[in-house]
Protein backbone atom coordinates (compact mmCIF):
# COMPACT_ATOMS: atom_id res chain seq x y z
CA UNK A 1 0.00 0.00 0.00
CA UNK A 2 1.34 3.43 -0.44
CA UNK A 3 2.66 5.80 2.03
CA UNK A 4 -1.11 7.21 3.05
CA UNK A 5 -1.66 9.41 6.13
CA UNK A 6 -4.46 9.72 8.34
CA UNK A 7 -5.29 12.70 10.12
CA UNK A 8 -7.68 15.30 11.72
CA UNK A 9 -10.24 17.22 9.03
CA UNK A 10 -8.81 20.63 9.77
CA UNK A 11 -10.93 23.99 8.48
CA UNK A 12 -8.56 24.49 5.63
CA UNK A 13 -8.45 20.70 4.73
CA UNK A 14 -12.98 21.57 4.58
CA UNK A 15 -12.33 24.55 2.75
CA UNK A 16 -10.22 22.50 0.07
CA UNK A 17 -13.01 19.79 -0.28
CA UNK A 18 -15.62 22.88 -1.01
CA UNK A 19 -13.35 23.67 -4.00
CA UNK A 20 -13.47 19.94 -5.26
CA UNK A 21 -16.15 20.04 -8.40
CA UNK A 22 -17.02 16.89 -9.67
CA UNK A 23 -18.82 16.90 -13.36
CA UNK A 24 -21.70 15.45 -14.66
CA UNK A 25 -23.76 13.01 -12.34
CA UNK A 26 -20.78 13.04 -10.09
CA UNK A 27 -21.87 16.53 -9.28
CA UNK A 28 -24.56 16.11 -6.66
CA UNK A 29 -21.24 15.13 -4.77
CA UNK A 30 -19.96 18.90 -4.75
CA UNK A 31 -20.22 21.22 -1.76
CA UNK A 32 -21.72 24.52 -1.31
CA UNK A 33 -19.07 27.06 -0.95
CA UNK A 34 -17.31 27.69 2.24
CA UNK A 35 -19.72 30.23 3.35
CA UNK A 36 -22.70 28.33 3.04
CA UNK A 37 -21.91 25.29 4.61
CA UNK A 38 -20.93 27.65 7.99
CA UNK A 39 -23.73 30.05 7.66
CA UNK A 40 -25.78 26.82 7.38
CA UNK A 41 -24.01 25.29 9.51
CA UNK A 42 -23.41 21.82 7.94
CA UNK A 43 -21.46 19.28 9.91
CA UNK A 44 -18.02 20.01 8.12
CA UNK A 45 -18.19 23.52 9.21
CA UNK A 46 -18.52 22.33 12.85
CA UNK A 47 -14.81 22.03 14.68
CA UNK A 48 -15.77 19.52 17.50
CA UNK A 49 -17.84 17.13 14.30
CA UNK A 50 -15.12 17.50 12.04
CA UNK A 51 -12.52 16.55 14.31
CA UNK A 52 -14.52 13.69 16.03
CA UNK A 53 -16.45 11.79 12.37
CA UNK A 54 -14.10 13.12 9.59
CA UNK A 55 -10.63 12.27 8.61
CA UNK A 56 -8.20 13.72 6.18
CA UNK A 57 -6.23 11.32 3.72
CA UNK A 58 -2.94 12.46 2.10
CA UNK A 59 -0.55 11.14 0.01
CA UNK A 60 2.69 12.35 -0.82
CA UNK A 61 1.14 15.75 1.70
CA UNK A 62 -1.54 16.05 -0.45
CA UNK A 63 -5.50 16.21 0.31
CA UNK A 64 -6.27 13.39 -1.98
CA UNK A 65 -9.84 12.15 0.06
CA UNK A 66 -11.91 12.56 3.24
CA UNK A 67 -13.45 9.79 5.48
CA UNK A 68 -16.81 10.17 7.96
CA UNK A 69 -16.92 7.61 10.26
CA UNK A 70 -20.21 7.63 12.56
CA UNK A 71 -21.99 5.37 14.94
CA UNK A 72 -25.57 5.06 14.74
CA UNK A 73 -27.68 2.26 15.79
CA UNK A 74 -24.85 -0.09 16.74
CA UNK A 75 -23.50 0.26 13.09
CA UNK A 76 -20.45 1.94 11.85
CA UNK A 77 -21.09 4.00 8.66
CA UNK A 78 -18.54 4.99 6.22
CA UNK A 79 -18.72 8.45 4.36
CA UNK A 80 -15.87 9.02 1.59
CA UNK A 81 -14.98 11.85 -0.50
CA UNK A 82 -12.25 11.42 -3.32
CA UNK A 83 -10.73 14.20 -4.64
CA UNK A 84 -12.08 14.52 -8.33
CA UNK A 85 -8.95 14.24 -10.26
CA UNK A 86 -8.15 11.14 -8.26
CA UNK A 87 -11.28 9.10 -9.53
CA UNK A 88 -11.03 6.48 -11.57
CA UNK A 89 -7.56 5.83 -10.83
CA UNK A 90 -7.74 2.71 -8.31
CA UNK A 91 -7.01 4.61 -5.37
CA UNK A 92 -10.21 3.83 -3.82
CA UNK A 93 -9.81 0.39 -3.01
CA UNK A 94 -6.56 1.68 -0.69
CA UNK A 95 -8.94 4.45 0.92
CA UNK A 96 -11.59 2.05 1.41
CA UNK A 97 -9.73 -0.10 3.25
CA UNK A 98 -7.61 2.30 5.61
CA UNK A 99 -11.14 3.33 6.48
CA UNK A 100 -12.43 -0.30 7.33
CA UNK A 101 -9.32 -0.61 9.61
CA UNK A 102 -10.08 2.52 11.02
CA UNK A 103 -13.82 1.65 11.74
CA UNK A 104 -12.43 -1.33 13.37
CA UNK A 105 -10.08 0.45 15.78
CA UNK A 106 -12.92 2.73 16.90
CA UNK A 107 -15.48 0.31 16.58
CA UNK A 108 -14.41 -2.93 17.25
CA UNK A 109 -18.07 -4.65 17.91
CA UNK A 110 -19.62 -3.21 14.82
CA UNK A 111 -20.93 -4.01 11.74
CA UNK A 112 -19.66 -1.60 9.31
CA UNK A 113 -21.80 0.07 6.40
CA UNK A 114 -21.92 2.66 3.95
CA UNK A 115 -24.93 4.04 1.55
CA UNK A 116 -24.41 5.20 -1.92
CA UNK A 117 -26.07 6.07 -4.65
CA UNK A 118 -26.71 3.54 -7.41
CA UNK A 119 -26.15 5.14 -10.40
CA UNK A 120 -22.17 5.50 -8.77
CA UNK A 121 -21.24 2.19 -10.85
CA UNK A 122 -18.03 3.19 -10.42
CA UNK A 123 -17.66 3.16 -6.54
CA UNK A 124 -19.95 0.16 -5.59
CA UNK A 125 -18.01 -1.81 -7.59
CA UNK A 126 -15.36 -0.34 -5.50
CA UNK A 127 -17.16 -1.30 -2.07
CA UNK A 128 -18.12 -4.58 -3.27
CA UNK A 129 -14.15 -5.21 -4.23
CA UNK A 130 -13.11 -5.10 -0.79
CA UNK A 131 -15.83 -6.68 0.81
CA UNK A 132 -19.18 -5.01 0.94
CA UNK A 133 -22.51 -6.22 -0.24
CA UNK A 134 -25.60 -4.88 -0.97
CA UNK A 135 -27.92 -5.31 1.40
CA UNK A 136 -31.27 -3.23 0.68
CA UNK A 137 -32.05 -0.60 -1.72
CA UNK A 138 -34.68 2.64 -1.07
CA UNK A 139 -35.20 5.97 -2.07
CA UNK A 140 -33.97 9.17 0.19
CA UNK A 141 -34.11 12.47 0.36
CA UNK A 142 -31.03 14.41 -0.28
CA UNK A 143 -30.31 18.01 -0.49
CA UNK A 144 -30.49 17.55 -4.60
CA UNK A 145 -34.30 15.47 -4.01
CA UNK A 146 -34.87 12.57 -4.03
CA UNK A 147 -32.22 9.79 -5.27
CA UNK A 148 -31.94 5.81 -5.13
CA UNK A 149 -29.37 3.94 -2.86
CA UNK A 150 -27.60 0.82 -2.06
CA UNK A 151 -27.39 0.20 1.71
CA UNK A 152 -23.98 -1.96 2.13
CA UNK A 153 -22.56 -3.94 4.74
CA UNK A 154 -18.95 -5.36 5.42
CA UNK A 155 -19.00 -8.86 4.95
CA UNK A 156 -14.67 -8.97 5.80
CA UNK A 157 -14.48 -11.47 2.90
CA UNK A 158 -14.75 -10.11 -1.08
CA UNK A 159 -16.58 -12.58 -2.68
CA UNK A 160 -15.29 -14.79 -4.63
CA UNK A 161 -15.59 -14.48 -8.89
CA UNK A 162 -15.78 -18.04 -10.34
CA UNK A 163 -15.21 -17.71 -14.40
Amino acid sequence: MKNYVLGILTENYAKEICDWKYEGDYSVYNFSDWGTVVKNGWDLSLRDKREKEFLSILLDGELIAYGRIIEDRGKTFIGVGLKPSWCGKGYGKDIMNLLIEECKKRFPDNPIALEVRIFNKRAVKCYQTVGFRIKDKYIKNTFNGKDEFYYMEYEKEPARKFV
